[in-house]
């Protein structure tokens, strides 16, 4: 760790770089310093625009989706390493974490960079304004991998001054209320300042309200089960109220984002930057630089054909039984077919390269990944290389404001038939072809995401919302109704028309989801060299905070 904060701290006190599209396209400079940068908004711009892309990399390439889809149990990897997120068999020395963790302390020093430094731009005439929108950028990344951090860790350290941690870089963790509220604080920020319109990829002030009504559920979720402590007072139906008004004015106000009519059209290359598309990570489409691109086709595409030869591992990696029982049981079809692969499905816009002009999905085991999936060159316009598929990665959509705005109004409520929840609630199963429904429940809400945002990395903090105000349920639920690692037969073999489970446990079953498990270890690595991980952790002060 010492030698990555070291480095990292020198090589982003300008964030810079090159690319070839649209705000990405920014251009080199020769030996920049803070004395001659930050002198136009196009560099401030610049500073802002590389915390769209590579500083997310590690954790979008594949550890997004293993612990958000693994972890909820939307995975089957019984041949693979991987199949550790779903057992809850994680270690300290699983890769995938470290990996993780460095990519959100790089989002959030590139951050810190910009933030203690892009006020020299006032002094060469920028505007307050347009300074104070680039903070909302660096705040929104920031908040984002905070939130991140601390759903998966619990304490982390809160790190304002990069520079400093490089020379001590043993500090002390602070507690995950105190993550939460510093991530609120940030996205609060940058609801204020980021504007309401901006170029296509760039973040606004309907993005930010978007996240922040996640975040104020989170944080409701955490109040109702009485978690945070008398430092921070306020009641779960306040922080219910607070995501309701946010998610409001982005659903009535934010005319710019509509639902897309098919809900396949989501995930493929030519519709980028879609109008359902709040924030996705911006990578270069045909690009082949490390840490530009989508690598996710790699890592979980199941057939080199389907590619046209581009190198894939994903043979070893399915969608589990559980996933694929609840749409074939909900009559799912759009999303189904936009979700996985299965034995009759026909996709006319991949396998243009075959003599057959589409891929027609046969001979399958157990269902694989498809909606990470964009097909070959042929399919992308000539964009999709072996490790970058150029898709860009959505981090958040309408729908899930639309889901978030129901959650809201149904607050601590068992259910609700409020008239603007089930509007918005059931614009987003209608799109999906699925029957309205006349009343809410939160386990219509949790079962309403799992299908709409399976193989988005979404599932597990949907159930950790849950743990956290009722923790005992959902222990129960991952323990007792939850098949994790078991086999099943799809449309194929001993169900050809439709869904069976077998009576075969992948080796050894998982391990008991217990409280200690709700989170995930620090790795090994950061152990080692900062062993105040282990400590208890400290209050941060936020009246003396640097970065607010």
């Amino acid at each position: 760790m010492k030698k990555f904060l070291y480095t990292l701290c020198l090589s982003v006190v300008m964030a810079t770089g090159t690319s070839c599209e649209d705000f990405l396209d920014i251009q080199s400079k020769q030996q920049l310093t803070l004395d001659n940068y930050y002198t136009t908004y196009e560099e401030c711009r610049a500073a802002t625009a590389a915390l769209y892309q590579a500083a997310w990399y590690e954790f979008s390439s594949r550890f997004y989706i293993l612990l958000g889809d693994g972890r909820g149990n939307n995975l089957f990897s019984p041949y693979s390493s991987d199949e550790s997120f779903a057992r809850f068999t994680e270690t300290s020395l699983t890769a995938t974490l470290s990996n993780a963790w460095y990519s959100f302390y790089i989002v959030v020093t590139q951050a810190d960079y910009i933030l203690q430094n892009i006020d020299k731009a006032l002094e060469h005439g920028v505007s307050e304004a347009q300074v104070n929108a680039c903070k909302g950028e660096a705040r929104f990344m920031r908040g984002l991998a905070y939130w991140y951090l601390g759903s998966i860790w619990g304490n982390v350290p809160i790190i304002e001054d990069p520079a400093a941690t490089a020379l001590d870089f043993q500090v002390p963790t602070n507690p995950f209320e105190d993550i939460l509220q510093y991530a609120i604080m940030d996205l609060e920020y940058a609801a204020e300042w980021l504007p309401k319109n901006d170029a296509t990829g760039r973040v606004t002030r309907y993005s930010a309200l978007g996240l922040l009504s996640r975040l104020y559920i989170t944080a409701a979720c955490y109040a109702r089960g009485n978690n945070f402590s008398s430092r921070w007072p306020a009641s779960a139906s306040e922080y219910y109220e607070k995501a309701r008004l946010a998610a409001k004015e982005v659903v009535e106000e934010g005319t710019n984002y509509s639902l897309m009519s098919d809900y396949e059209e989501l995930f493929r290359i030519q519709n980028n930057n879609n109008s359902e598309s709040l924030f996705s990570l911006q990578v270069i489409a045909g690009s082949s630089t490390y840490g530009t691109g989508n690598r996710m086709q790699q890592w979980f595409c199941y057939s080199s054909d389907l590619v046209d030869g581009l190198t894939i591992y994903g043979g070893y990696t399915y969608v589990s039984g559980e996933l694929i029982e609840l749409m074939h049981n909900r009559g799912e079809t759009s999303r189904r077919k936009g979700t996985f692969f299965y034995n009759g499905a026909v996709y006319d816009y991949l396998g243009t390269h075959t003599e057959e002009g589409r891929w027609v999905v046969s001979d399958m085991t157990y269902c694989n990944p498809k909606k990470q999936i964009v097909g070959s060159k042929s399919d992308t316009d000539g964009l999709a290389l072996a490790d970058n598929s150029g898709l860009m990665i959505p981090m958040l959509r309408l729908a899930e404001v639309y889901l978030l705005y129901a959650e809201a109004i149904l607050g601590t409520s068992s259910s609700t038939t409020d008239p603007e929840a089930l509007h918005y609630f059931n614009l987003v199963r209608e799109r999906a072809g699925i029957d309205p429904i006349d009343e809410i429940t939160a386990k219509d809400i949790r079962e309403e995401r799992r299908v709409e945002f399976g193989l988005e990395g979404q599932y597990w903090f949907d159930l950790l919302r849950w743990a956290y105000w009722d923790q005992q349920a959902a222990l129960n639920y991952m323990n007792n109704e939850q098949h994790r690692s078991e086999y099943y037969y799809y449309m194929s073999g001993d169900a050809p028309t439709g869904f069976m489970w077998r009576d075969l446990l992948d080796g050894q079953p998982a391990n008991e989801a217990t409280p200690d498990r709700l989170t995930l270890p620090y790795p090994e690595s950061e152990l080692i060299y900062n062993p105040l991980l282990r400590e208890d952790p400290v209050p941060f002060d936020f009246e003396n905070a640097l970065l607010l």
